[in-house]
């Protein structure tokens, strides 16, 4: 394995909020506390253009611990992003995400399967990033 050279921090709260009242209540709270990946290489599109027919994503690694997907496209006309990943070793599997949808994989210790194939297929644009 290369040098690890790139850093990739989760920075992220996941934040559930009661709107029937106001000011809306933390009902709650979950921080994720910054997980780091420290790896060698990094595949980052920020308009990846997803096709009907599928567009593999050219991932940086034969196995990697971070993939992040978000479908870009607008709320109207809805347009969904299907998001197949295929883990090391096994089976494709699709979730299908709405506009503005988020899909993560990110694993910093790297000592779970990894992902070795990503497939984003639709008609819109994603915002991309995998990491080994």
């Amino acid at each position: 394995m290369s040098t690890p050279n790139v850093q990739v921090i989760l920075q992220s709260i996941l934040t559930a909020t009661n709107n029937l009242v106001s000011p809306a209540p933390y009902i709650a709270n979950f921080d994720f506390q910054n997980p780091t990946l420290n790896g060698s290489s990094i595949f980052f599109d920020p308009f990846f253009q997803a096709t009907g027919g599928g567009a593999a994503v050219s991932l940086p690694a034969a196995k990697v611990f971070l993939v992040a997907v978000q479908n870009l496209s607008p709320v109207s006309p809805a347009t969904n992003l299907t998001v197949t990943v295929t883990p090391f070793g096994g089976a494709a599997s699709p979730i299908v995400l709405g506009p503005g949808g988020v899909y993560i994989y990110f694993d910093p210790t790297e000592a779970g399967q990894g992902i070795s194939a990503v497939t984003l297929t639709g008609t819109g644009f994603a915002f991309v990033m995998a990491g080994a």
